[in-house]
């Protein structure tokens, strides 16, 4: 058989035709195959995300108990958890450290205050974190004692009718903080002040949290 019987046209269009054949298989194999990836991808994603959802719940059942637990203990009208975050990053580069509330109980005809309390830059109220960092604690046993001190924070907690405070931090594994508990009064008497207790709940949370 010479060059010009293998080349002609009628065997150029069935090879043509075979090779077109095989692509498009190949083709409709792949993508069928990576359908079937996806379709596996999306459903141990949605498996995950059933499963964390329902630890997540357990998990804030657990702290909100605790928490309503130390709420009667003490007589407090307010217990709170707050957890810094890096909310953004401004133009410079420097991040945008925040904290917000993240649970939060109350006494009952007390107000509610978590809704308003999400994504505080730090940097408007350096002096309380400073002195939180540093001591780990603080204890206000009347907020008028911090309104020429700490300006912004004691605005803060007057909004929230805050009279006196005990708030702690809470560290991670390695005794970094990562956040603090809010015991919070609003009715303008003196109260004594159970710091183990306090301590204990922050303990708590550190080990479900984290």
């Amino acid at each position: 058989m010479d060059l010009k019987t293998i080349f002609s046209w009628e065997n150029i269009q069935v090879v043509g035709s075979i090779c077109g054949s095989i692509a498009l298989t190949a083709y409709v194999a792949y993508k069928t195959f990576k359908s079937k990836l996806e379709k596996l991808d999306l459903g141990k994603v949605g498996a995950s995300v059933a499963k964390e959802v329902k630890r997540q719940s357990t998990l804030d059942v657990e702290i909100t108990q605790e928490m309503d637990k130390v709420k009667e203990l003490l007589g407090a009208d307010r217990v709170q958890v707050y957890e810094f975050h890096n909310g953004a990053h401004y133009a410079n580069g420097r991040s945008a450290l925040k904290t917000t509330c993240t649970y939060e109980v109350c006494r009952y005809g007390v107000h509610s205050c978590v809704n308003v309390l999400s994504g505080i830059p730090l940097s408007c109220i350096p002096n309380f974190i400073n002195r939180l960092l540093d001591e780990g604690e603080l204890y206000v046993e009347n907020l008028k004692d911090i309104e020429e001190k700490m300006p912004a924070t004691y605005s803060l907690k007057h909004s929230m009718d805050i009279t006196s405070f005990y708030d702690v931090i809470i560290n991670n594994k390695m005794g970094e903080p990562v956040g603090f508990v809010a015991i919070q009064y609003c009715d303008g008497v003196h109260h004594e002040v159970n710091k183990d207790e306090i301590k204990r709940l922050a303990w708590f949370i550190e080990s479900k949290l984290l």
